[in-house]
C-alpha cells in the first residue's frame, strides 16, 4: 500500500468518524430548556408583529398618496375600457370594468375624496386597483401604486387641522413615509360612502 493510499483511508476513517458524530448529534433530542427559549422568542416576535405594526396598500391619487388596508386589496392590473352606464350622473360612479370576464363596478375616488386631477408630468404609471370589498368586488384607478407598505402603528399621527378636503373626513390618520405622508384611509366609512352613492 502506498503512502497516498495510507492517507486516504486515513482521510475516510476521520470523514467516517466526523459523520458518525454528526449523525449523533442531529439524532439526539433538543434539551427542554432550548425547546422553552426558542418557543418564548417565537411567541414574542408573533405578539410583536401583531401588537405593533401593521399594512397598507399605497397608492397616489392627484398630489395625495393614501393608503388602505392591505387586507381589501385583490389585484392590481394594467388599465383598460370603462364603460359608461347610460342615465347614471354620479361623479363617484366611473362605469363598468371587465376583471377576467367579470362585469366589476368601477369608481372614481377622486371624485368622492376631493383630490384634484394628476399632474401633468409624474412618474409611475397608471394602474386599475381591484378590491374585494363585502358587498362585491370593486375597481378604482390610481395615478400610481407603489404596493404594500409594513409600518409601526407608533408612527401614525393624527390628521392635520390644515387638510381642507375630504380625505380628513375618510382619514384615521396620517403615515410619514420619507419624504411624503400618506393618508390611512378607513376602509369601512369609504366602501360604505361609495355604495351609497353608486346604489
Amino acid at each position: 500500500m502506498s503512502a497516498s493510499d495510507l492517507g486516504d483511508a486515513a482521510t475516510g476513517g476521520e470523514r467516517g468518524h466526523a459523520r458518525s458524530a454528526v449523525a449523533r448529534l442531529l439524532e439526539r433530542a433538543p434539551a427542554r430548556e432550548d425547546l422553552a427559549a426558542a418557543a418564548a422568542r417565537l411567541a414574542a416576535g408573533a405578539v410583536e408583529q401583531r401588537g405593533d405594526a401593521a399594512s397598507a396598500f399605497v397608492f397616489r391619487l392627484g398630489e395625495e398618496w393614501l393608503g388602505l388596508t392591505t387586507a381589501l386589496v385583490d389585484e392590481v392590473l394594467e388599465l383598460r375600457p370603462v364603460h359608461r352606464l347610460p342615465h347614471r350622473r354620479d361623479a363617484a360612479l366611473r362605469g363598468l370594468v371587465n376583471v377576467r370576464g367579470r362585469l366589476t363596478v368601477c369608481v372614481a375616488l377622486p371624485a368622492l375624496l376631493q383630490t384634484g386631477p394628476a399632474p401633468a408630468v409624474r412618474g409611475g404609471a397608471r394602474r386599475l386597483v381591484v378590491l374585494a370589498a363585502p358587498e362585491g368586488a370593486l375597481a378604482f384607478e390610481a395615478d400610481e401604486v407603489h404596493g404594500s407598505l409594513r409600518y409601526p402603528l407608533d408612527d401614525v399621527r393624527a390628521v392635520p387641522s390644515t387638510v381642507a378636503h375630504a380625505v380628513a373626513r375618510f382619514a384615521t390618520g396620517v403615515l410619514p413615509w420619507g419624504e411624503r405622508r400618506v393618508g390611512l384611509l378607513d376602509a369601512d366609512l369609504l366602501l360604505h360612502a361609495l355604495d351609497r352613492r353608486i346604489s
